[in-house]
């Protein structure tokens, strides 16, 4: 399998820029991410990232082990851009497919009508949306929106999903200064291949609660039982709230 190396100004686009020299689109390729990294300016932004990626064939999922399935993305050649995880038996959940990116701008206005908001990047992610809205782009694509389980099990035991204690350079851990949405992608992503959990990011589950900060268990918002789960995200008065897709292994 080959390894390629690149830079950009995010980890995302030091990722496209690898595949790009292989003349391969992010939604065509198979990867994984092997190693990634960031430099910070003063102010605590991404000024410069670095990506070292590995290609792979794609193979139907009984040919992989769960070794090998790890934080490889689109293993099996149809499902872009998502990320395999193993589930939990333990709690009878079944393996799963998540996307590794949040919705952004970009994928939500190639469905629906809108413009971009001044100053946001199309690739932020989309925030605004009602439950019911997400539903429905989720169910155009085939997918959903994530259980709270599939949630916990992306985001792994630790903390935070990528260890202990917050870590500007493997996430930005507190809400975007003067509320300007960055893009998505410019930390590293988990082990598992997900990009952007246990950030600035709250994100919608299926039954209508909101999940993020500094774990799954304790980001759930439980005072979300008491609002109407369909009322524009932006008025829940939390954080940003976006949401990502999943689909069923």
């Amino acid at each position: 399998m080959a390894t390629i190396n690149s830079n950009g100004i995010g980890v995302r686009h030091a990722i496209a820029r690898a595949l790009a020299t292989a003349n391969l689109a992010p939604s065509d390729a198979v990867f994984r991410v092997r190693r990634a990294r960031v430099d910070l300016d003063r102010q605590g932004g991404v000024a410069r990232a670095e990506a070292s990626i590995e290609l792979a064939p794609a193979l139907p999922l009984d040919q992989r082990s769960p070794e090998d399935l790890h934080g490889l993305v689109n293993p099996d050649g149809q499902h872009p851009l998502m990320v395999w995880l193993p589930g939990d038996p333990s709690r009878k959940l079944s393996p799963f497919f998540m996307d590794i990116l949040a919705v952004s701008w970009s994928r939500w206005l190639a469905c629906n009508e809108g413009t971009l908001p001044p100053g946001c990047d199309s690739f932020a992610p989309v925030i605004g949306q009602s439950l019911t809205e997400a539903r429905q782009f989720a169910a155009t694509k085939s997918k959903r929106l994530p259980r709270l389980e599939e949630f916990r099990a992306a985001w792994g035991p630790q903390p935070l999903p990528w260890g202990e204690a917050p870590d500007p350079s493997c996430g930005q851990v507190g809400r975007p200064r003067y509320d300007i949405l960055p893009e998505g992608g410019l930390h590293p992503p988990t082990h598992s291949g997900l990009f952007d959990l246990g950030v600035w990011l709250w994100q919608r589950l299926d039954d209508g609660r909101i999940a993020g900060g500094r774990s799954a268990a304790d980001g759930l918002a439980a005072a979300e039982a008491e609002l109407n789960p369909d009322a524009p995200s932006s008025k829940l008065g939390h954080w940003p709230i976006g949401f990502r897709l999943v689909q069923d292994a």
